[in-house]
């Protein structure tokens, strides 16, 4: 097969996506097949395009002998509405033009949301490739940046919700990242028939449990400290306000401290909120590359996932819960709805309502004071989590799904043609 994968976000940048696309890339190609990932230069989450890629249209690389095409967008430090759009919008123009630019035909346009307007570019390449078009879906969006805030114009709200509908009712297929997505999906447009359930997981090789590093500990002015770990975007979407409140209120408990490793457009707020406060007890770290990472949440005696307190977020399953529970380290979760009840299925840590800093503070304190508590959970969370969420396992399933659209694709041509022979 010939894959072509749409992503406005990919390695090197971290996150969730970069990691999901990254490991479908790569497992698809284990199994022999093409796999080529047009993708934005890299630039998030802060908005400035890497060095050695600055005034370039299109950048052609090999990354791990995935075919990966950079383009050009619009990147801005300043995160406000209009910068936002035009970031979106870039990138489905220029990503359509690449892919245009690009010769021969694919089997599958593999696009994936959000940004929405990524499927936009997917579904128009799949017309002029003649390929079969899937949609996958990490998030809700537009209703997620209108819980946020981030979109508030009518208007707007309603064009972003009719290519919404146009893209569900055009895509051969549509994957869902959690049971919730299914159902919104299938509630705007969407043929339950042609939705797959596929979530997020993790990659055993990257996210174990490491003895933790004494020295990194020192470097980061945390030794001897109980060390509470958030790792990950710090932005409007993951309720931060809350941990720096739930850290004043354990400013009497000297070992205690807060870690925040990443970058974001919320980043510079909390350090300021940190600061009025008055707060010794909270540190921020820089974003660490995800090859990396694992030993800074192997130092950490818990961590942390938490998202905005808004019913949107109820089907939401943060991907790091499951990356943090393959560290075997206790968790605090802070997220309602789906992701709580997988969370408790696996007896992986505490749950703590959304943006209450008071139980979030009292859960940091029970694991404080239990360590027995903490060994089991996290225990727990990495037993569960091997069985239940690989990203390995979770490629064949994609791998599966694009053979049966093929499937499908040959069985149509042979009945036409039949038809055409009885018609003769």
């Amino acid at each position: 097969m010939k894959i072509l994968m749409l992503t406005q976000y990919f390695y090197p940048e971290v996150g969730a996506t970069q990691t999901r696309i990254y490991e479908f890339a790569r497992n698809l190609i284990k199994c022999g097949h093409e796999v080529t990932v047009i993708t934005e230069v890299p630039n998030h989450p802060i908005g400035i395009i890497h060095e050695q890629y600055q005034g370039r249209l299109f950048i052609r690389e090999e990354v791990d002998s995935i075919s990966v095409t950079r383009v050009w967008v619009w990147a801005r430090q300043k995160k406000n509405f209009l910068n936002r759009i035009l970031f979106y919008l870039s990138y489905m123009v220029m990503s359509f033009f690449a892919g245009l630019l690009d010769r021969g035909r694919y089997d599958i346009i593999f696009a994936t949301s959000p940004p929405l307007f990524v499927g936009v570019s997917g579904y128009l390449l799949s017309i002029f490739k003649r390929g079969r078009f899937v949609l996958d879906v990490r998030d809700l969006w537009p209703a997620a940046a209108t819980a946020l805030g981030e979109l508030s114009n009518k208007r707007i709200i309603f064009l972003a919700e009719k290519i919404e509908r146009i893209l569900y009712k055009n895509a051969a297929a549509i994957i869902a990242v959690t049971r919730g997505f299914c159902d919104y999906i299938a509630s705007h447009g969407g043929d339950r028939g042609r939705i797959h359930y596929i979530p997020n997981g993790t990659v055993e090789e990257i996210f174990r449990p490491l003895e933790p590093e004494n020295e990194l500990k020192r470097s980061l002015g945390l030794e001897g400290r109980f060390i509470v770990t958030f790792a990950g975007t710090l932005g409007i979407a993951q309720g931060l306000w809350s941990l720096i409140h739930a850290a004043k209120l354990l400013r009497h408990y000297s070992k205690i401290a807060l870690l925040f490793i990443g970058d974001g457009p919320m980043k510079k707020s909390l350090i300021e909120l940190t600061a009025g406060l008055r707060l010794n007890n909270v540190f921020f770290h820089p974003q660490v590359p995800v090859n990396h990472i694992n030993q800074y949440l192997n130092i950490s005696d818990v961590l942390l996932v938490s998202l905005k307190d808004d019913p949107v977020f109820n089907s939401f399953i943060p991907s790091k819960m499951f990356d943090f529970m393959a560290c075997g380290k206790p968790i605090i979760l802070s997220v309602d709805g789906e992701a709580r009840r997988i969370f408790e299925s696996a007896g992986a840590g505490i749950w703590a309502p959304p943006e209450n800093f008071y139980e979030m503070s009292d859960a940091i304190i029970r694991l404080y004071e239990d360590p027995a508590l903490c060994r089991q959970c996290g225990e727990n969370g990495r037993r569960f989590v091997l069985g239940n969420f690989s990203r390995t396992e979770q490629s064949g399933k994609l791998e599966k799904l694009f053979r049966q659209l093929l499937d499908e694709d040959q069985t149509r041509s042979r009945g036409t043609l039949r038809q055409a022979a009885l018609s003769a």
